[in-house]
């Protein structure tokens, strides 16, 4: 076990549980820049040494260049003719298969506009963001609009909400790919969709490619983790695949929809509030009332609600019975007990069993009174 008190936390997961995956010494201190015979005096080599996080399964490497050191980067496949046919071909399909055609794309870490154009010429209108000068003079010097600035949750890209974004080759060099894929979805409208290509770390494992792993690439994706960066920044990935004969990890994602927080304590409440009062309206009329449901549900729904004065709580597990319930320390019956000692009215909390629950008391248990059942709002049946 790797020491916690040196060794930075996982930039994907935040543990502190980062293991010694392959150091690589003298490595170029960079593969982006190649030197003229005056720069020779000044060309150091680095150590490199490649983690992977134990909790998380996440390759990273820390970084041994300045923040500013994309400002004025400059590295493009642009020129071979088979990754046209590739680009080509992956922004027409990522364009017709999402309704883009027509509709706003940010590509983020647009380099040169060479994606940008095959973008453009599949129908959408595009947009895009560069923090390298001289990447981004080469963009504008297409025609295309290009904003500076590196992407954060406090800094999204200008012109937004966008209908769709891509970002290709780029998450690998980010210090925190959180912050990064943040700062996408804040671009983006609640329906967006996106693009996303990594280097494929299955493909450098596969074939022991020690010379995949270098300065200039903080972060190794797999499949997995790359799906587990998205979902983290609030992604639904809606499929991963293998791009350039298995060189990529591609993954098409859309903005996942929002969980209901806002309204739930005041939903909470309005149920709260349902519930007893259904209880304790029967109850004043001198009627008795049973819960069917002793699991989780229904325990915390009767403790949260405060009910008084249940006659008993109904389940078919052999074993609750005869046992009673935390807080309010009802008595725990079979069913066949319903017909003993009859209730007026009866609460239903075991929601996946609804539909079973009522044949049973509405036939073989000959209950005929007010059944009363618990969901986003409390249903007199």
């Amino acid at each position: 076990m790797t020491s916690t008190a040196s060794v930075p936390a996982c930039r994907l997961c935040g543990q502190p549980d980062r293991e010694p995956f392959l150091s690589l010494p003298h490595s170029p201190a960079n593969i982006s820049r190649l030197l003229r015979p005056e720069e020779f005096a000044r060309d150091r080599p680095v150590d490199l040494q490649i983690w992977r996080c134990q909790a998380c399964g996440f390759v990273q490497l820390d970084p041994t260049f300045a923040e500013t050191f994309y400002d004025d980067y400059l590295m493009t496949v642009s020129h071979s003719p088979t990754m046209q046919r590739y680009q080509r071909e992956q922004a027409v399909d990522f364009v017709e298969r999402h309704a883009l055609r027509g509709r706003r794309i940010v590509e983020v870490g647009c380099g040169d506009g060479n994606y940008l154009d095959h973008l453009k010429a599949a129908g959408a209108q595009v947009t895009g963001n560069e923090p390298s000068t001289r990447f981004r003079a080469l963009a504008e010097a297409r025609g295309f609009q290009v904003h500076p600035g590196y992407v954060s949750r406090q800094a999204p890209v200008p012109g937004g909400p966008y209908d769709g974004f891509a970002t290709r080759q780029v998450l690998e060099h980010v210090p925190d790919p959180r912050e990064f894929l943040l700062g996408i979805r804040a671009s983006l409208r609640p329906d967006g969709v996106g693009l996303v290509e990594v280097p494929s770390l299955e493909q450098a494992l596969a074939g022991h490619r020690f010379y995949d792993f270098f300065a200039d690439h903080l972060n190794y994706f797999s499949a997995s983790t790359l799906r587990l960066a998205l979902e983290m920044a609030g992604f639904q990935v809606l499929e991963t695949s293998r791009g350039m004969n298995g060189e990529f990890n591609v993954a098409i994602v859309r903005v996942a929809e929002a969980l209901g927080f806002s309204d739930f304590d005041a939903k909470l409440r309005d149920l709260l509030s349902a519930l007893r009062a259904w209880v304790e309206g029967h109850q004043k009329a001198g009627r008795r009332v049973a819960v069917w449901g002793a699991g989780g549900k229904g325990l915390s729904a009767m403790a949260v609600a405060r009910l008084q004065g249940i006659a008993y709580v109904i389940d078919s597990d052999p074993h609750k019975q005869g046992r009673y319930t935390p807080v309010g320390h009802f008595p725990i019956v079979a069913p066949e007990y319903l017909r003993e000692d009859p209730v007026d009215a009866v609460v239903l909390t075991a929601l996946a069993y609804r539909s079973e629950i009522v044949s049973d008391l509405r036939g073989r248990l000959g209950f005929h009174g007010p059944i009363a059942a618990m969901g986003t709002r409390l249903e007199t049946l």
